[in-house]
């Protein structure tokens, strides 16, 4: 008599064959999956960088030096300002208008809020209002801001450093950070040799 069929040992082989190539499958998908996610995070980091040092670069060479009053009509001391363990920059830029009746001079100010590199742009040169600005968060996950000033051949923590850098620009600005482990250091050139005038 010629059973046809399939034993109870030869179906348990089959089962657990199938079983090891379902493993070997979902860990190689698994794999997959956690390197697209790893990739796309550091492709979405190097845009966010990238963008951040565009921006960044272009107002401070198109930086303006031009005294600055503080919110009460005050004058500032200084036409670029960043106080001694300050997270916050304060200084004029020359930004495109869309309209010719506008002045293109804007007050920036850069401060890092909430391990965020935040850029403040408001509506004039000497604003009134300290509401009255639009806003943008270049970086993310940020740490260890720190900024120098490059003047006379030494690096200085804060500017200005007297009453004769008040009405000058630094010649270099630097912007070091860390963000997720990895140092940054950004050196930018303003590009602008004169001092104010009184």
């Amino acid at each position: 008599m010629n059973n046809k069929g399939f034993t109870i040992i030869e179906v348990l082989v089959s089962l657990v064959i199938l079983s090891m190539i379902a493993i070997v499958s979902s860990n190689i998908l698994k794999s997959s999956l956690e390197s697209e996610q790893e990739t796309s995070a550091q492709l979405n980091s190097i845009k966010e960088l990238s963008l951040a040092s565009t921006i960044i670069r272009r107002d401070f060479r198109q930086i303006v030096n031009a005294r600055m009053k503080d919110f009460y009509g005050n004058n500032l001391y200084g036409t670029i300002i960043n106080q001694i363990n300050s997270d916050s920059l304060i200084f004029n830029s020359n930004i495109k208008s869309m309209s010719n009746d506008v002045s293109p001079i804007k007050r920036i100010n850069y401060e890092l809020i909430d391990n965020k590199l935040v850029r403040k742009q408001f509506f004039s040169s000497n604003p009134y209002s300290q509401d009255d600005f639009t806003e943008i968060e270049l970086i993310k996950d940020i740490e260890n801001l720190q900024l120098s000033f490059f003047y006379e051949n030494s690096w200085h923590e804060s500017w200005p450093i007297s009453l004769i850098t008040s009405k000058k620009i630094p010649t270099l600005i630097k912007i070091e950070f860390s963000k997720k482990n990895k140092e940054y250091s950004w050196i930018i050139d303003p590009n602008i040799t004169y001092a104010l005038q009184n």
